[in-house]
C-alpha cells in the first residue's frame, strides 16, 4: 500500500492478543503486529483508486453506510466484482482514511496502549503497553506528507493544523487523548507526533492497590487526609502515573461539595456531579494562572489543577491555600521526591513559610526493572511526606527498594490533627479508622468501576 510498510517479524513466541494486533517477543525483544488486512496487487489498486475518488467527490461521508454504498457504486461503474472477504477488507481500509484516523484507528481505540509515537518517516511507530512497555510496531509510514496530513485530520475541529508557521501544536483529541506533534523547522530529525492516551474507565483506589503501586495502609491514610480537607501535591517523574493516581483519590471526596478543576489538556475525571471543569486556551490568552485566579470568584470546597508547570502558576496555587478559599486543593508536579518538590517550589521565588500550605506531598516514580525475564518498568509511589509547621518533612511513608515495598515509618502530628478534628475522635480513633478503612480496601476485591467505589466510599 502507498505510504506504508508493513515489516515482517518473525517471532519466536506470543505474548498477548489484543484488540488491535498481538504482543510477540524475539531474542528478547518485545514487538507489535498490528491486525492489518493483507491485500493483493488487484485489491490494493481498488482500494486506493477508490479512496481517491471519494476524496475528490461531493458526496458525504458521515456513517459506514456511506461508504458501503459509495464502494458499490464504483464498483458497478467500473465493472469490478469483489467477493465478500475483499469488499470487507477494501471497506476496513476506507473507513480508516475517511471516518477514522488512517492507520492510527485501530491503535487509539486499543485499551492497553499508554503512548503512541511516531518519531518520523521510515521509522516503525511505537507504542507503549500498560504490561510490556515500548513496543516496536511492524508499521513504518513512508511519507512525510502522510504523518503531516493524519495530525491534521486529528486536530483540524479544534482549528489547528501543523505548518511551516505553526511546527509545533499540542491539542486534547475527541477520545480525551493528548497529542503533541512538531515539524520542521522545528524537529530536526522529521516531522513527528506523540499520543498519549487516558482511560475511560480511570482506576479507582482499589485498583491502584491491585497495580502494587500503594499499600493497603497508606490509601487508608490517603482516604482519611481527603476526607479530612488535607491539600496534597502528587509528585513525580514523566509518565509516573501521578494524574492515575491522583484521579482515584478523588472517589475520597464528598458529592455534596462543588469542585473547581482548572487544566492545560482534560485529564481529571471525577465522580461527582457538583463540578467545574476550566481549561486554558492558546488562542485567546487564557492560561492556567488566570484560570487558578479565576476560583476565587467560584466559591469551591476543593479545587483542583491538572498540573503546576510554571512560576505563575505555583504562585497562583499556593494562593489560594493561604487564602483558605477551599477545604483542600490538589495538583500534580514534577520533582523526584519531597525534598526536590519544595526545592522547585522555593526556586519559583514561594516563600518558605507559604508552603505549609500544602499538606502532604506523594511522590511516584517509575523504576525500571532488569532480570533475565527481559526489562520492564513498575509504577511505585515511593514517598508521602507530611510537611510541618516548623517547615520540617517529616516522611510518613518510604519504600524499601529491598524488600519491594511502601513502608510505615513516622506517625502523623499535623494530619491527625485534622483527622481528629474530622471524625471528633482521639489517636487511639484515628488508629481505629485506618484499620477500617484498611479492611473496607481489603474486601473490595473483583470487577468493581470507577462510580461503584465511589458509591462504597461515600457511603461510608
Amino acid at each position: 500500500m502507498k505510504d506504508y510498510v508493513l515489516a515482517q517479524i518473525n517471532y519466536s513466541k506470543k505474548l498477548k492478543d489484543c484488540y488491535s494486533g498481538q504482543v510477540v517477543t524475539k531474542k528478547g525483544e518485545n514487538f507489535f503486529i498490528i491486525d492489518f488486512p493483507e491485500m493483493n496487487e488487484r485489491e490494493t489498486r481498488i482500494f486506493e483508486n477508490t479512496l481517491d475518488d471519494l476524496r475528490y467527490s461531493k458526496t458525504r461521508i458521515k456513517k459506514k453506510a456511506d461508504i458501503y454504498f459509495f464502494l458499490k457504486n464504483y464498483c458497478i461503474e467500473n465493472n469490478i466484482l469483489l467477493r465478500k472477504d475483499q469488499r470487507e477488507k477494501v471497506l476496513l481500509l476506507l473507513e480508516w482514511e475517511t471516518l477514522g484516523d488512517s492507520i492510527l484507528t485501530s491503535l487509539l481505540e486499543e485499551p492497553d496502549f499508554e503512548e503512541i509515537i511516531i518519531n518520523g518517516r521510515d521509522k516503525p511507530i511505537m507504542l507503549y503497553h500498560n504490561i510490556f512497555g515500548w513496543l516496536k510496531s511492524n508499521i513504518y509510514i513512508t511519507s512525510d506528507q502522510k504523518i503531516k496530513t493524519i495530525i491534521n485530520k486529528m486536530v483540524s475541529s479544534f482549528g489547528k493544523q501543523l505548518s511551516f508557521h505553526t511546527p509545533i501544536i499540542n491539542a486534547t483529541l475527541k477520545n480525551g487523548s493528548r497529542l503533541n506533534a512538531s515539524m520542521d523547522p522545528i524537529a530536526f530529525s522529521g516531522i513527528n507526533a506523540t499520543i498519549r492516551k487516558f482511560k475511560e474507565n480511570p482506576f479507582h483506589p482499589v485498583d491502584i492497590i491491585n497495580t502494587k503501586t500503594i499499600s493497603k495502609e497508606a490509601m487508608a491514610f490517603l482516604w482519611l487526609a481527603m476526607k479530612s480537607s488535607c491539600s496534597i501535591l502528587v509528585c513525580g517523574n514523566t509518565g509516573s502515573g501521578k494524574t492515575t493516581t491522583l484521579n482515584s483519590l478523588f472517589c475520597f471526596l464528598p458529592k455534596n461539595e462543588r469542585i473547581v478543576v482548572v487544566e492545560e489538556t482534560p485529564e481529571i475525571v471525577l465522580p461527582q456531579e457538583h463540578k467545574i471543569k476550566l481549561n486554558t486556551s492558546e488562542q485567546i490568552g487564557i492560561d492556567l494562572n488566570i484560570l487558578i485566579e479565576n476560583t476565587f470568584r467560584m466559591r469551591p470546597d476543593r479545587v483542583i489543577v491538572g498540573e503546576i508547570r510554571s512560576e505563575k502558576e505555583a504562585r497562583a496555587f499556593v494562593n489560594t491555600m493561604l487564602a483558605g478559599q477551599a477545604r483542600g486543593s490538589y495538583a500534580t508536579f514534577h520533582a523526584e521526591s519531597s525534598f526536590e518538590a519544595l526545592q522547585r517550589m522555593q526556586s519559583f521565588g514561594i516563600e518558605k513559610n507559604s508552603l505549609t500550605t500544602i499538606d502532604l506531598i506523594v511522590v511516584q516514580k517509575r523504576i525500571n526493572k532488569i532480570n533475565k525475564n527481559g526489562q520492564r518498568e513498575e509504577r511505585k509511589i515511593v514517598e508521602i511526606c507530611e510537611i510541618g509547621r516548623d517547615n520540617s518533612l517529616e516522611k510518613l511513608f518510604d519504600y524499601n527498594y529491598e524488600e519491594e515495598k511502601l513502608v510505615r515509618k513516622e506517625k502523623s502530628k499535623r494530619v491527625f490533627e485534622k483527622i481528629k478534628r474530622t471524625y471528633s475522635c482521639n489517636e487511639k480513633g484515628v488508629q481505629k479508622l485506618l484499620k477500617e478503612k484498611e479492611g473496607v480496601l481489603e474486601n473490595l476485591k473483583g470487577e468493581l468501576s470507577f462510580s461503584e467505589f465511589y458509591g462504597i466510599a461515600e457511603g461510608e
